[in-house]
């Protein structure tokens, strides 16, 4: 009985290769965890996510830019003047229009904050620290996972945390994107093209219906000079005044000297008077006087006539200021004017398709408008939403998900003891 057959509890070769299943977990979470470490040195979707923001934010910057192109062609041709006798401003209508294009760049305005903190977040979160951060507590959960150790759920929560700051963003904009490039960029694409096009369009008719060919420059220019024109206007003005008024004074002061001249006259006798040798001081005083008198109210009177010559020259100037800051040809005629007003008369079906033109944009400029917040606000914030409820299972039960197996008991079969063998026998 002593060369029986070898017992059970030796195991064959391959069987002593095999690994058991918590080694075989243990492997694929350290190949995980290496991978993610991997992920966050390589900058690989870091760098498609910046160029993809990088490029919304720019479609979003000449959306607004659009949108400003819009208000300022629209705002032009409500100021234009048609009409004879009495001016009509026809593009008052366009009002409502306008009011839809201003609250079009507070949108865009919105998306572009949006995309410039999405930038900035992308970059903090790509930043050396959170690279050295994320491999110090990957090192660290691969250590307690074969080592054993009691860590192991804590050190699966600070790889979690500093992961989801790593990656959370950096997965919700990838996500955005792809939702980005499968539906809705070929629409925003079309809508953009659509309402710059009426962009240009609106400011050039704006610019042909006002005459405007003025530079910014220019225009300030003339601004100033029509504002000194009306400063020395009103000094001239001033200046006439009181010119007028020390010709008042000068007629009453020569009338006054006339009659004290006559009274002193009257009072003279036949004799005195016909008597070329008799002498008067006060009568040659008066006669003095008088012609003094007389000689500065010829002054003044000369005054203020060339007063009145500078006072029409400054108003004539301030006129061609005037028209060349309304757009109009300075040089040009009034019967030429009046026909141009004349002739604008009859531009009411040019004015019917320029509404037509600009109320047709109201679709693409609301259809621009959801889909910006669609691509900026909505879409991110669902994913960013889902990427915590992920987080959020994972976080709260570390044990759960780093729960291993234990390892599997071979069995083992023992020789009966040698007492029972020999009661056999």
């Amino acid at each position: 009985m002593s060369d029986s057959a070898p017992t059970s509890s030796e195991t064959p070769p391959t069987a002593k290769r095999r690994l058991s299943p918590s080694r075989r977990l243990k492997v694929l979470l350290t190949l995980a965890i290496v991978a993610v470490m991997a992920l966050s040195w390589l900058d690989v979707l870091d760098r498609a996510t910046q160029r993809q923001v990088e490029g919304a934010t720019t479609q979003a910057l000449l959306a607004f830019a659009a949108a400003r192109g819009l208000n300022a062609g629209i705002s032009v041709l409500q100021s234009t003047e048609m009409g004879v006798g009495v001016s009509t401003h026809p593009f008052e209508a366009l009002d409502p229009f306008n009011d839809l294009v201003e609250d079009y760049a507070s949108v865009m305005k919105l998306a572009i904050g949006s995309l410039i903190g999405q930038t900035l977040l992308l970059e903090i979160t790509g930043s050396l620290m959170f690279k050295i951060a994320l491999s110090l507590a990957g090192a660290l959960l691969i250590l307690c996972l074969w080592r054993d150790w009691r860590l192991t759920p804590l050190a699966w929560k600070a790889f979690a945390l500093i992961g989801l700051g790593r990656f959370l963003l950096l997965m919700t904009l990838v996500a955005s994107t792809l939702v980005d490039q499968a539906f809705l960029d070929e629409r925003t694409s079309a809508s953009m093209a659509e309402v710059q096009g009426l962009s240009e369009e609106v400011q050039a008719t704006g610019l042909a219906e006002a005459g405007d060919a003025l530079t910014p420059q220019q225009r300030e220019r003339l601004e100033a000079e029509m504002s000194d024109t009306d400063q020395r206007r009103q000094q001239l003005r001033e200046s006439l005044i009181e010119t007028n008024r020390q010709i008042g004074k000068a007629e009453d002061a020569v009338e006054q000297s006339r009659g004290r001249l006559s009274l002193l006259t009257a009072r003279l006798s036949l004799t005195e008077r016909l008597n070329p040798f008799h002498d008067n001081p006060e009568i040659e005083r008066l006669e003095q006087q008088l012609g003094q008198r007389r000689q500065r109210l010829a002054e003044l009177t000369d005054e203020r006539e060339n007063q009145l010559a500078e006072l029409a020259a400054v108003d004539r100037e301030r006129d061609t200021l005037r028209r060349r800051l309304a757009g109009e040809d300075p040089d040009e005629g009034l019967f030429d004017g009046l026909a141009e007003r004349i002739g604008a008369l009859s531009d009411g079906l040019s004015i019917s398709a320029i509404q037509s033109r600009v109320e047709s944009g109201t679709n693409a400029i609301l259809q621009l408008m959801a889909l910006f917040v669609m691509r900026t606000l909505v879409i991110p914030l669902l994913f960013l939403w889902l990427g915590l409820k992920l987080f959020k299972g994972l976080y709260s039960r570390p044990g759960a998900s780093l729960r291993l197996p234990p390892p599997r008991q071979e069995r083992v079969i023992h020789p009966p003891p040698q007492a029972d063998v020999e009661s056999l026998d």
